[in-house]
């Protein structure tokens, strides 16, 4: 993902006895709670269920992996990595529209590789804790290294996951059309009514703040109103009408490399006789990015590959072939993360 769109758990900052935010976000101690445990415990129970009724020989899908071009699943790798430059500028344009002071400079704690390691190790740990921690983990980083409110951070990346998912689904529905035409099949449906629920849900929350915010502070306690205000502050301030056609093209690039990775990793399994259209592999890469919001699993784990696999058999495609293109793609958007999101973990100072 990936990116990864979702539906976020926001901890309450902590907050020492004058109300004030306090920096604090262990991620190992988050790691080592039981519901991370059970998670990756969900992940593989789903990862087994589907490798049974799907009716995958593990051996042949490995057989197809060992077969892949290196040099083609290299080129989706430097396509995935690409989209990080491409958050991070659309990121501190979300920051400074919303007041956040920044800073230039090579070091500065907003400087373009800065906001690209705050977001690798956000990623990173919504890939080994579930419910999307990580991006409470990169309000925390921006907090510790910039002295940027902890809500006004995270009123800055709602604003992201607003625009992550109208420019997702809207490339999803219009593969999905270019695809299936007017009927879509059955085993895509529960793709689109999620996708669908979670545009409306943020919609609705960016409404409320702009319409309710009275009326939202009436029902939470007092000590949390100035939290409130700045995130709420923050979220709709992102959103100068005068940049919204760059922060919208800035999307649409991101969502379509996500679209392009699939494609060299199904390049490289070519010789296989794998054939998709572009609008196909656009839309399996989407509906990838999209279910890793489910806050069950660590960044969608089990639940991605079983569902992509299972979408996959839609076009034809052998289930254990398709395992193949879901695994080599899941190195690229999860494992990569994973083993030099965790290098950059043990040696970042800004972690």
């Amino acid at each position: 993902m990936t990116d990864q769109p979702s539906s976020v758990e926001i901890p309450a900052p902590d907050r020492g006895a004058n109300g004030e935010e306090r920096s604090s976000f262990s991620l190992g101690q988050r790691l080592r709670q039981p519901r991370t445990l059970i998670s990756f415990g969900i992940a593989i129970a789903i990862v087994a269920f589907a490798v049974r009724s799907l009716d995958i020989d593990l051996s042949t899908t490995w057989q197809y992996m060992r077969s892949a071009d290196p040099v083609l699943l290299g080129l989706g790798l430097v396509v995935f990595y690409m989209t990080f430059p491409l958050r991070a500028l659309r990121w501190r344009m979300l920051l400074a529209n919303a007041g956040v002071p920044i800073q230039t400079g090579r070091r500065s704690w907003a400087s373009l590789p800065a906001l690209i390691e705050y977001i690798y190790l956000s990623w990173f740990a919504n890939c080994i804790v579930p419910a999307k921690l990580g991006d409470a983990y990169r309000g925390y980083l921006l907090k510790h290294n910039g002295n940027v409110s902890f809500a006004a951070t995270f009123g800055t990346i709602f604003a992201e996951r607003l625009l992550d998912m109208i420019g997702l689904f809207g490339l999803l529905v219009l593969s999905g059309y270019l695809t299936f035409g007017a009927q879509m099949p059955e085993g895509t449906q529960i793709v689109f009514f999620f996708g669908g629920l979670l545009v409306v849900v943020i919609i609705s929350g960016l409404a409320g703040m702009r319409w309710l915010g009275p009326q939202i502070r009436w029902v939470i306690p007092r000590r949390l109103h100035q939290v409130y205000g700045n995130f709420e502050q923050s979220a709709l301030k992102s959103f100068i009408p005068a940049i919204l056609p760059r922060l919208f093209a800035f999307t649409g690039a991101i969502w379509l490399l996500e679209g392009f990775r699939l494609w060299f990793v199904i390049q490289s399994l070519n010789h296989t006789g794998l054939n998709l259209t572009l609008s196909a592999i656009i839309f399996v890469a989407l509906a990838s990015s999209l279910l890793t919001a489910l806050p069950i699993t660590p960044a969608g784990l089990g639940v991605v590959e079983g569902t992509i696999t299972a979408v996959l058999t839609l076009f034809g495609i052998a289930a254990s072939l398709g395992g193949a293109v879901t695994l080599l793609d899941r190195l690229i958007n999860f494992w990569s993360i994973v083993v030099f999101g965790f290098i950059l973990y043990l040696f970042s100072r800004r972690k």
